[in-house]
């Protein structure tokens, strides 16, 4: 296996190469960690509330507790108003509540203005909402006190001793504030057709990182394939020629090198996407496969560039134009959900396409192999041609030197 020995020296040249080696390492994480922070509230199904209890009493504790049992709200106490600034200034909270001191005072003799302060931050929306929810808190405890007052008079009218605790009426309030379901639901299951590819989504942060990712290989592989054109620059190539057989085997060892590169950034990004920011982007065996076929595909259209050109700067100079109008066209900085179903089959047209319609259907239905297999036939189908060309190519190439 003579190309194994050719790829062995490839990555050992790879590896020597320090600034290479960099920036296979910077550029993911950089990449990752830039895409994860950008998406980063996308994934959050809550708006963070700062509260600062600064009347430390009954009613303000139950105003807290209150607030945090409340869906779409996550309640972050802290203890100054300088934690809750602090909160908003780094956007770690959208709004900042504080309950004044004489809250409770306030409640009991019935007032409900002027003890509670809102900060809000400038980027938030959810202002209103805020508002809403805690407002209505404060009147279910006001409802409460005013309910436990009446009972207490009434008792007192008629000479019998208060029996039920503060407690007990909140309790009892809030039970009949409780929204009832209008109706209930009964569910059945039911056999279904299965749903096409054009038909599943993928949530926004999933779908740009994905994107990010696919078009990252696709860029990094082709300026990896810069070897081609500088060993023909340099005559290795036509001493290779001359010995039989040997070109396949630098031609298949320095493709394999290319492809265990694209698999070790592409394993480096998902890494830390999902271990840093809890950001899945592929799920089960099947969608790595789909994305192992996808970099081999990526490996052979560099081997088929770097084939064309005959300098590494003219590879360089096409790399990036070559990359980003086939990731455009392949979605890869939007989400496929939201394009128009007329504009899916331009995307067809090219490997980022392909692989980005197989990742998005799989994200829900990882063990679907109906949704893997169309992609990974035309991978494997396309790497086949496309290294066949490029190799070719090369040999005619070596023939036209000769002559």
């Amino acid at each position: 296996m003579r190309f194994l020995v050719v790829f062995k020296n490839r990555m050992r040249i790879i590896l020597s190469d320090r600034m290479f080696i960099a920036a296979m390492l910077i550029i993911p994480i950089v990449l990752a960690m830039i895409m994860g922070y950008a998406q980063r509230d996308e994934k959050l199904g809550y708006v963070p509330l700062a509260v600062v209890d600064e009347d430390g009493s009954a009613l303000s504790k139950a105003l807290i507790s209150g607030i945090s049992q409340k869906e779409g709200l996550k309640v972050i106490e802290v203890e100054n108003r300088k934690m809750a600034d602090t909160l908003l200034k780094n956007e770690e909270a959208e709004a900042g509540v504080f309950i004044l001191e004489g809250f409770e005072a306030a409640i009991l003799l019935g007032k409900t203005q002027g003890i509670l302060e809102l900060v809000k931050s400038p980027t938030t929306v959810s202002t209103e909402l805020i508002k809403e929810i805690v407002a209505a808190e404060v009147l279910q405890l006001r409802a409460a006190e005013y309910a436990y007052d009446w009972i207490t008079r009434r008792y007192e009218e008629n000479g019998v001793g208060n029996k039920v605790t503060r407690e007990e009426i909140w309790a009892h309030v809030e039970s009949y504030l409780k929204p009832v379901p209008p109706m209930t639901i009964l569910y059945e299951e039911i056999e279904g057709s299965p749903v096409s590819l054009e038909d599943v989504s993928i949530p926004p942060y999933a779908a740009a990182s994905a994107g990010v990712l696919v078009l990252f290989v696709m860029l990094t592989l082709i300026f990896g394939s810069g070897w081609v054109c500088e060993e023909r620059s340099n005559g290795t190539l036509n001493r290779i020629f001359s010995s039989p057989g040997s070109l396949l085997s630098v031609y298949l060892g320095n493709t394999l090198a290319l492809f265990v590169l694209g698999f070790f950034q592409t394993l480096l990004f998902v890494v830390i996407q999902q271990i840093v920011f809890d950001i899945t982007m592929l799920t089960g065996f099947s969608s790595w496969l789909v994305m192992m076929a996808y970099i081999l595909c990526a490996a052979s259209v560099s081997m088929l560039l770097a084939s064309l050109f005959r300098t590494a700067a003219q590879l360089q100079a096409v790399a990036p134009v070559f990359s980003i109008i086939t990731g455009l066209m392949g979605g890869c900085l939007w989400n496929l959900a939201g394009i128009p179903r007329e504009l899916v089959p331009i995307t067809r047209l090219t490997p980022q396409g392909w692989a980005l319609s197989a990742i998005t259907a799989l994200y829900a239905n990882p063990d679907e192999w109906n949704y893997a297999m169309p992609a990974i036939r035309v991978f494997l189908a396309a790497s086949l041609i496309l290294l066949t060309v490029s190799y070719l190519l090369l040999r005619l190439g070596r023939k036209d030197s000769a002559s």
